[in-house]
C-alpha cells in the first residue's frame, strides 16, 4: 500500500512542477545497477548520479573512515544518534515550522542520520508533499517507512543534486565534517528553489564546560578530555569543532537572502541523555584519544564514568541554527 501510494503522489508531484523542480522526483529513477538516474531537466536522460543508490540495492553506504569518526554501522551509533535526536529535535522542529514547512512542500534532508528530521518533515508535507533524506551511510535510516518520504545514499561533496527542486533544504551536524563546507552549502543552496529556505545547524563546543561541584580535579580531567576529543576529530577527521560561529557569514557568502542565526544551549547531566551522549562519543574515541598522547585511556574512563553521574552537570556545546532563502 505504501509502495502504490509514493507511485501515485510521485506522478501527481510530477504532473504539477516545472521540469527543474520535477528533477528532484527523478531521484526514484533506478538503473540496472541500482544507481539512480536523473531525467533530461538535470543533465540528460538516464545520466546516472555516481555513488548514489536507492535504500537496500548496494553501493557505498560507509562513510571514509579517515574522516567520519562515528560509522552508522557501529553497534552502539543508532542509540547515539537517539540521544542525539532526543537533545536537538524540540529546537529543530520549532525552527522549520516557524520557516512555515507544511502541506505541499518538496524538502531534502542532507545528512539525516537517524531519521528522526526526515520523519517529522514526512508528516508535516503529507499527503502531496515530498522528502528526499540522504546520507553516506544509511543503516540507520533503512526502518523509516512514508508514504512521503524517500532514503537515498548520497554524497553532498561529489553527487549530483537537482537544481531549483526544493522548498526547503536543512543538514544537521553536517558541514563541520566536509573538507569544502562552503562548496557543499553552495550545492544545497542551489537545489533549492527561487524563495525556498536552506536551515543549517552546527555545534560549537566553546560552551562546553563543567559545573564545578565535583571539585577541581575532576573538572580539569574533564576539560583536558574534551579538549583531546576536538584536538583528535580536527587532526585525524577534519572536524572543525568551532563550525557553528562561521554559520551566519556562511549563509551571506551563500548569496541568501532574510538571513538569520540563533544559538541554543542547556546544561546537561550525567546519566541523562546529555551526558549518556558524550559516553557514547568517548568510548568510539577512547583508542584515538589515547594514542594522541594529549591523555590516557584511563582518564578517558574517568570521565566516560563521569558522565554516567548524576551528581555531575556540565554546559552543552553550543547548536547554533542558521537559515535564508534563495533570491527569488
Amino acid at each position: 500500500m505504501a509502495s502504490r501510494a509514493k507511485t501515485g503522489m510521485r506522478a501527481v508531484l510530477t504532473a504539477h512542477l516545472t521540469a527543474p523542480a520535477a528533477a528532484c522526483l527523478a531521484v526514484g529513477q533506478l538503473s540496472s545497477t541500482g544507481a539512480i538516474t536523473m531525467n533530461s531537466a538535470t543533465g540528460g536522460p538516464g545520466q546516472a548520479i555516481p555513488g548514489a543508490a536507492r535504500a537496500g540495492t548496494g553501493g557505498p553506504v560507509a562513510p571514509d573512515p579517515g574522516t567520519y569518526a562515528f560509522g552508522n554501522q557501529r553497534p552502539v551509533q543508532p542509540e547515539r544518534l537517539r540521544l542525539l535526536a532526543e537533545l536537538l529535535d524540540e529546537g529543530t522542529f520549532t525552527a522549520l515550522a516557524a520557516l512555515g514547512a507544511g502541506s505541499g512542500w518538496r524538502c531534502l534532508e542532507v545528512g539525516a542520520g537517524g531519521g528522526s528530521v526526515a520523519a517529522w518533515l514526512a508528516g508535516r508535507v503529507a499527503p502531496e508533499g515530498f522528502v528526499l533524506a540522504t546520507d553516506l551511510d544509511i543503516t540507520v535510516l533503512r526502518g523509516l517507512d512514508h508514504p512521503c518520504l524517500e532514503v537515498r545514499v548520497h554524497d553532498i561533496v561529489g553527487d549530483p543534486l537537482p537544481e531549483a527542486g526544493f522548498d526547503l533544504v536543512h543538514a544537521r551536524l553536517l558541514l563541520a565534517w566536509l573538507a569544502d563546507p562552503q562548496a557543499g552549502l553552495a550545492r544545497m543552496a542551489a537545489a533549492l528553489r527561487p524563495g525556498g529556505w536552506l536551515h543549517i545547524e552546527e555545534m560549537d563546543f566553546l560552551t562546553l564546560a563543567p559545573e564545578p561541584r565535583l571539585g577541581p580535579a575532576a573538572c580539569e580531567l574533564f576539560t583536558r578530555v574534551i579538549h583531546a576529543h576536538h584536538a583528535v576529530l580536527a587532526e585525524r577527521h577534519a572536524f572543525d569543532p568551532f563550525r557553528g560561529r562561521r554559520l551566519a557569514g556562511d549563509l551571506a557568502e551563500a548569496g541568501l537572502m532574510d538571513t538569520g542565526c540563533q544559538g541554543r544551549l542547556a546544561i546537561w547531566q550525567g546519566g541523562q541523555p546529555g551526558g549518556r551522549v558524550w559516553q557514547l562519543t568517548l568510548t568510539q574515541l577512547r583508542d584515538e584519544l589515547a594514542d594522541s598522547g594529549l591523555v590516557t585511556a584511563a582518564e578517558v574512563d574517568q570521565v566516560v564514568e563521569m558522565c554516567g553521574d548524576p551528581r555531575f552537570r556540565f554546559m552543552s556545546q553550543a547548536t547554533i541554527a542558521a537559515w535564508g532563502r534563495r533570491p527569488l
